[in-house]
């Protein structure tokens, strides 16, 4: 407690002294002290015995001699103001203060700006600049001007303020009851001299499309890795994963200013962050949004490392219902154990379990797994938003400044459930994130079912409290100490559930990568999306979904577990990329596989830390069938793959488009997604990502903060009278699509083939999908990128005949299940009835399902494909291929092309493809799309790669349908090193 001071009436007696010969000194007059119970003199005089806890009120009155001073109580004060950040021109600046017995409603603000000779003339670090001085009467500001205005805590430095340095001064308040306003005493701090920004900020072409919040209810939503500072700043980022971009611009405190920058232009009514490090979010996020009109919450991985994802929500649209923060780990921990009903914990984790029973039967053939999901630090944020209203039955205030669209009245907006999430990764970690989204759903659904009946409850009781607003602060930041079952429940922050089913919004960096492929089958959208029975809220429409985030899964290699799961709700326990993670597991060797792993991917940081302590580094040990944690053989078999299903279905709001999301070296593919509920909400509009043009090179960048681009989708609520959902949904349907193209700007995986795609134009898919040949008109081809694999496989489920690029020739393919298919590539080609076809397929694992390879030497096949090797096998007889296929023939050609778009394809197709070359038979083989344009009209769809950099000769076909033998059956590209593999296996060679 703070005392102005202390007195008491007394009288001065004081000895005199004489000196020899001098007379003595007249005694001093005495000095009256008093202290009076009241403002002035005419309030009582207290007597001397008082005591100090009596004497010293507020606005009391104390006088010395002739000397007045009124008594303030714990006046207001500034303890230091701290200015985050680098100062940069158009970049925001909100200063942080720290105040005693004072509220920052009514602290009172000034900005001021060095005279020009005063501007320093070098330019200091972000920490030489930001001390805090006390006191701010005239003088203390010599050398500054006051800037006309600026009278606000936000400030955004203009190109007048370049080179200056800035000074904010804050003067503290508080109100102090009937005394009214009490004001203390000023405390200023300086900035370093203002720099110049980026010439194009990393938004300077989409902030024009954003330029004010959408009126009700239209909702913008944006998701955003942000980059975590400790992540940028770790020297092997600097030097290896973002060795390309200078040191300077990997600093915080540069890129939280253009983070910021871009986070406010876009205007946006909910906004997701990831790779949110706790004391960025504390110190600067919070309180720079808050001032913009966002508040937020933050929520901590599951491990020791301080980062983890932040959800804010526009304070005059939506008010915070619910929320809770999930942690993957607590999903999978009970599931084994027996179940107990000794108190509340453990009926909620039996409950848990109950929910999650689906995943048993893998983690119970594998310890490893059940050690991976516990070592792994993935958390989840679920956010529970319901629209404000106004008097006038519209939502926010910001509603107010554009009139509602025509037609919009009738439209209910309903609550938001956002889901923010960033998903593990690490190459062979599929199964995590498969396992990982259903368990988000599952959770979804009883966090939601739980609200549901709170509002039931409150209709029959009436309302509950609502937190104060010390309560919900409380809330903002997880506290890393709480244990699991702590962390991990629901918390209201406002009134006990919601008046409406809500939207349910999932975000984040999924770690997902669309460049994996597409799905063959769209999102078939139904009333609700989910189980009639997930929700009892009375009348109300069921709640739509919106999810976000970093997902860590790529389509470059095929449509991943997760995309395929939330656009269809189903797993199947054959998908391919189950098979992927069968070997993967914790283990003390992995150092250096986890290195080559960062190294190869630079999203692998994530995997850095996602251990957070917690486990070991995560390894890609050897799968077997049976083998346990000491290597000895099991007598069952692992379980690799589970049939999964969850209760939603969603859609991607890109429709799967977009071609990256996260742009380093040797990796650019799409992470960042926001999935829909089309029941509810529909795409308005997207806000285009920055071209390849504009992003100049890899990510971060001087323009770009973060590794990862920002993610914003326009919706508006379906028309709830109607039943009619859209069954498909894509770029070009959007409104607005004559502004915003509907192809995607072609990722920079190679120069060659950005080259080759530079003037590709793609058909509506009305056309490149569905017209048969004899109505195919000229068009152009596809750029054969994996984000476009899902229109050849659209193409190859309806029996047509694609033009692919591989690793040798240009080829025609079709479903080779497909006796129409098959039929149409003879046709084409011009080819004998009798001349037989391969087959391509995506993966080792797929020829075993086709071929008899039990005689072949171990790891022969992993040797020689991928590759320029078409191998002739025997067919089995329960081969999944129609009967026109080769006809009479006890063997077939299998071949795995080395080219991403076609194995992106065979996997998403989910099958084998018929593949031969691109050409007339006996004519020329073809290198280019240009070589067989004659050919274009008869194809559903031609895609475009690069020139393919080889002769002519085609693949190397090799007879190995015989025990410990083989044959070449025809020279070609890569011979020489497919012959010696074979000898080197043991093999001979027959003429």
């Amino acid at each position: 407690m703070h005392m102005a001071a202390a007195a008491q009436k007394q009288q001065v007696d004081k000895k005199s002294k004489k000196k020899v010969g001098q007379a003595a000194a007249p005694a001093p007059p005495d000095i009256f002290v008093g202290l009076y119970d009241g403002p002035n003199s005419e309030s009582p005089l207290l007597p001397g015995s008082v005591t100090n806890e009596e004497a010293w009120k507020h606005g009391r009155l104390l006088v010395v001699g002739t000397q007045q001073y009124i008594i303030e109580l714990n006046p207001p004060i500034v303890d230091k103001v701290e200015l985050p950040g680098l100062p940069m021109v158009d970049c925001p600046i909100c200063p942080m203060p720290s105040l005693l017995f004072a509220e920052e409603e009514y602290a009172q603000w000034q900005w001021y700006r060095s005279a020009p000779h005063q501007a320093s003339r070098t330019m200091a670090t972000p920490a030489e600049g930001t001390g805090s001085t006390a006191g701010g009467e005239a003088g203390h500001h010599a050398g500054f001007e006051a800037i006309p205005g600026a009278v606000t805590r936000l400030y955004v430095p203009t190109q007048d303020d370049e080179k200056h340095i800035l000074r904010v001064q804050c003067t503290p308040a508080s109100m102090c009851g009937a005394q009214g306003m009490t004001v203390g005493q000023p405390c200023h701090a300086d900035t370093v001299p203002v720099q110049r920004g980026p010439a194009l900020t990393a938004a300077a072409h989409r902030h024009p499309l954003t330029p004010r919040p959408l009126p009700a209810p239209g909702l913008r939503v944006v998701t955003y890795n942000i980059l975590a500072d400790q992540y940028s700043s770790q020297e092997y980022s600097q030097k290896v994963l973002f060795g390309y971009c200078p040191t300077r611009f990997l600093d915080p405190q540069y890129r939280r200013p253009l983070i910021l920058q871009e986070l406010l232009g876009f205007h946006a009514d909910i906004i997701c962050l990831q790779e949110v490090d706790e004391k960025a979010f504390a110190e600067f996020f919070l309180p720079q949004l808050q001032q913009a009109g966002f508040e937020g919450h933050y929520t901590n991985k599951a491990g020791t490392t301080r980062e983890g994802e932040a959800t804010f929500y526009r304070t005059s649209r939506f008010r915070l219902a619910a929320r809770n923060d999930l942690m993957l780990k607590d999903c999978f921990k009970d599931l084994l154990q027996p179940p107990r009903q000794s108190n509340a914990r453990d009926s909620q984790a039996a409950q848990r379990a109950q929910r999650h029973a689906q995943f048993e039967p893998m983690l119970r053939s594998s310890p490893q797994l059940q050690q991976v999901l516990q070592g792994v630090a993935t958390i989840a944020q679920m956010t529970i938003l319901e629209p404000v209203h106004n008097a006038a039955g519209t939502a926010g205030q910001d509603a107010a400044a554009d009139s509602t669209s025509e037609g919009s009245a009738h439209l209910q907006e309903g609550s938001i459930c956002v889901v923010n999430t960033h998903f593990f990764f690490h190459p062979n970690a599929s199964h995590v994130r498969n396992m990982h989204t259903a368990a988000i759903m599952s959770e979804v659904q009883a966090f939601m079912q739980e609200q549901s009946s709170q509002v039931a409850s409150s209709d029959r009781h009436g309302p509950t409290a609502v937190p104060s607003a010390e309560q919900s602060a409380q809330s903002r930041v997880s506290d890393a100490a709480d244990s699991s079952s702590d962390r991990c429940k629901a918390s209201v922050s406002g009134q006990a559930g919601f008046e409406q089913q809500p939207a349910l919004v999932f975000s984040g960096d999924l770690n997902s990568d669309v460049n994996d492929g597409t799905p063959g089958t769209q999102c078939q959208a139904t009333t609700g999306g989910r189980h009639a029975d997930s929700f009892k809220g009375g009348n109300a429409p069921p709640p739509a979904l919106l999810f976000c985030g970093d997902l860590n899964c790529g389509l470059n290699h095929g449509i991943p577990g997760v995309v395929q799961l939330l656009n269809t709700r189903q797993l199947p326990p054959d998908f391919w990329d189950w098979d992927y993670s069968a070997g993967f597991a914790w283990g003390p060797d992995s150092g250096e596989e986890e290195a080559s792993a960062v190294e190869s991917h630079p999203e692998a940081k994530q995997s850095q830390a996602s251990t957070d302590g917690t486990a070991d580094a995560p390894s890609t040990a050897a799968a077997s069938s049976g083998a346990d944690s000491n290597g000895t053989a099991e007598a069952t078999a692992q379980v690799t793959g589970i049939p999964l299903s969850v209760p939603f279905q969603l859609r991607s709001a890109d429709g799967l488009q977009t071609p990256f999301t996260n742009y380093v070296r040797g990796y650019a593919g799409l992470l960042d997604y926001i999935w829909y509920e089309p029941s509810r909400l529909k795409v308005d509009r997207t806000i285009p990502l920055p071209s390849l043009q504009e992003v100049q090179g890899y990510l971060p960048s001087e323009r770009f903060p973060s590794d990862h681009l920002s993610v914003v989708y326009e919706f508006s609520w379906q028309d709830t009278t109607t039943q009619e959902i859209p069954t498909s949904h894509s770029p070009s349907e959007q409104k607005g699509a004559s502004t915003y193209p509907a192809q995607p700007p072609t990722p920079p995986s190679d120069p060659l083939l950005e080259s080759a795609m530079h003037d590709t134009h793609v058909l509506p898919d009305s056309q490149a999908r569905w017209l048969p040949p004899e109505q195919m008109a000229e068009f152009y081809p596809i750029a054969a990128l994996p984000n476009n694999a899902g229109r050849a496989v659209s193409a190859l489920q309806h029996g047509q005949v694609i033009a692919v690029p591989t690793d040798t020739l240009y080829g025609l393919a079709a479903d080779a299940s497909s006796t129409t298919g098959v039929q149409r590539i003879y046709s084409i080609k011009h080819r004998q009835a009798h001349a037989p076809l391969a087959v391509c397929v995506a993966d080792v694992a797929d020829v075993h399902r086709y071929c008899c390879t039990e005689h072949l030497p171990e790891q022969l096949l992993q040797q020689l494909l991928p590759g320029p090797v078409t191998l002739i096998l025997k067919r089995k007889e329960d081969a999944p291929l129609c009967a026109d296929l080769n006809p009479g023939l006890e063997t077939i050609g299998v071949r795995i092309p080395d080219h991403d778009f076609m194995r992106a394809v065979c996997r998403s197709h989910g099958g084998a493809i018929a593949l031969t070359s691109a050409n007339i038979s006996g004519g020329t083989s073809p290198l280019s799309v240009n070589d067989f344009m004659h050919l274009w009209p008869q194809c559903a769809a031609v895609f475009n790669g690069r020139r393919i950099l080889v002769d002519r000769a085609g693949s190397t076909i090799v007879d190995l349908s015989s025990v410990g033998k083989f044959r070449i059956v025809r020279q070609g590209v890569s011979l020489e090193a497919a012959a010696q593999a074979m000898l080197q296996h043991g093999l001979q060679q027959q003429p």
